[in-house]
């Protein structure tokens, strides 16, 4: 199992199958690959407080997009640094079909997002990719994140594309283009 591969299949994925059925997968890809409770135990990490506090940087981020006429948001959070992240509003955008994501290091401006330490706690323990487990654990949380911030962005009107990554991430993923 390449993590590349499967992020490129699951950015696929979030065009086609519902947040639920993400999870689902990713969980279930997670439980086979993974001895114990560890899928349990990434599941039952609770992200109400993180969706909030998405949800606060979110409207910010939205308000000067707005105001800037800019033409994409791109959420970027680090794995590395106990899941921090920031909000880009960014000034030009390209679609996933040009595969070129340059325009999201060009922004107008950048907000604060949370952070997930038990996101963080988990990923330290195990690693991005270096064996099974690790690329299972890390799809999962990845997958996890996806849908707080998805689910935040559902609830709020949207009018540009929106984007998701983690730091370092290439390509990285629309949720909305």
């Amino acid at each position: 199992m390449n993590i590349f591969d499967c992020l490129d299949e699951l950015q696929a994925e979030l065009f086609e199958k519902s947040y639920e059925e993400l999870e689902a997968k990713y969980y279930e890809l997670c439980s086979t690959n993974v001895e114990g409770n560890e899928a349990k135990r990434i599941r039952n990490i609770n992200v109400d407080i993180f969706e909030a506090q998405l949800k606060s940087s979110f409207q910010e981020a939205l308000h000067i997009t707005n105001e800037h006429s800019a033409k994409a948001i791109y959420f970027e959070y680090d794995m590395e640094n106990n899941w921090e992240s920031i909000f880009f509003v960014c000034e030009e955008y390209s679609s996933l079909s040009e595969g070129d994501d340059d325009w999201a290091s060009d922004w107008i401006d950048e907000i604060e997002g949370p952070s997930h330490k038990e996101f963080a706690q988990v990923y330290k323990e195990n690693g991005f990719d270096t064996t099974d487990k690790a690329r299972a654990i890390t799809l999962f949380l990845i997958v996890r994140t996806l849908i707080a911030f998805g689910t935040v962005a559902k609830s709020m009107k949207l009018d540009v594309p929106l984007c998701i990554g983690f730091h370092d991430q290439d390509l990285v993923m629309r949720i909305k283009e």
